[in-house]
């Protein structure tokens, strides 16, 4: 679901490209971090981790019917394990994952109503005692959105992606929904906490502030000097958000990861697994427009 990101993104710039609205500002910098409290592991212990990351992304209109835009991503994720060794001693702990990414996304207006989207991503993520190279991952998503009034958008995708080691594909509902002035249902933008899949129901009393509760799915795949890694678990949040309208905006985050799971797909030792205990977790989010 790490993919879903990109697919967010591109709604974001679907909503740009809606006849009659205005251009927003092409470039975006969103800086991140998340820190979780400590989990405990069916057989191994407690561990902690947290985030940081960056995301720079650049949009614009080729035309009348045509927006494209492109972005990279780096991120950060560091581990402090209790146990030197996880399942029963045969893979050393790590301390960090660092992921990097590449995507592209390309939108064309059919009409005033329906939308075409193909969005392709280049993806690497792994340990310190893994080369990147070995965690490359690739994928695309496709679809359409369909604008039923000013209000709502529709849309249905479909997610394709070669992971390290795995293969996924699933569809993605998008949905962006100004029920009110105040009240708007849509996926969440917000990189790093609830990440780029989910939906998220918000209320903004005012131009100034806004406060939203969601749910996501976070899942994050990576490659180790033995095997490939991932973590898995959804995730529930509430969020408070603060528009200067200057050019940046602020978000605080909290929730809750619910039990999840680890798993490893070793090279000599087969695919084993263990269950995570939920947590808490807490977020901040910078976005700069310029």
């Amino acid at each position: 679901m790490k993919y879903c990101i990109g697919a967010l993104a591109l709604i974001a710039c679907g909503v740009m490209a809606q006849p009659g609205k205005p251009a927003r500002t092409p470039w975006a910098l969103d800086l991140h971090g998340v820190q979780f409290a400590d989990g405990t592991m069916a057989q191994d212990g407690d561990y902690g981790d947290h985030h940081l990351g960056a995301r720079l992304g650049y949009r614009t209109r080729l035309g009348p019917r045509w927006m494209v835009g492109a972005n990279i991503s780096y991120d950060r994720r560091a581990f402090d394990f209790d146990a030197e060794t996880l399942f029963g001693g045969t893979l050393p702990v790590w301390e960090r994952r660092d992921k990097v990414g590449v995507g592209l996304n390309v939108i064309h207006l059919l009409d005033e109503r329906w939308s075409l989207i193909v969005a392709p991503r280049l993806q690497w993520s792994a340990t310190e005692d893994a080369s990147l190279s070995k965690g490359d991952s690739y994928g695309v998503l496709a679809g359409g959105l369909y604008t039923l009034n000013s209000d709502l958008q529709l849309g249905l995708g479909l997610s394709y992606l070669h992971d390290i080691k795995d293969t996924k594909a699933f569809p993605i509902i998008l949905v962006k929904w100004q029920i009110n002035e105040k009240w708007k249902l849509d996926n969440p933008f917000e990189p790093g906490f609830s990440g780029g899949a989910g939906l998220e129901l918000s209320y903004r009393w005012n131009r100034h502030y806004e406060l939203a509760w969601g749910a996501a799915y976070r899942s994050d795949r990576f490659a180790l000097a033995d095997g490939v890694a991932e973590t898995a678990a959804p995730l529930a949040f509430l969020r408070w958000s603060y528009f200067p309208q200057t050019g940046w905006d602020l978000s605080v985050m909290a929730g809750y990861q619910f039990d999840g799971e680890l798993e490893w797909d070793g090279q000599k030792w087969g695919r084993r697994k263990q269950d995570i205990d939920g947590r808490l977790g807490f977020g901040v989010s910078f976005n700069f427009m310029f």
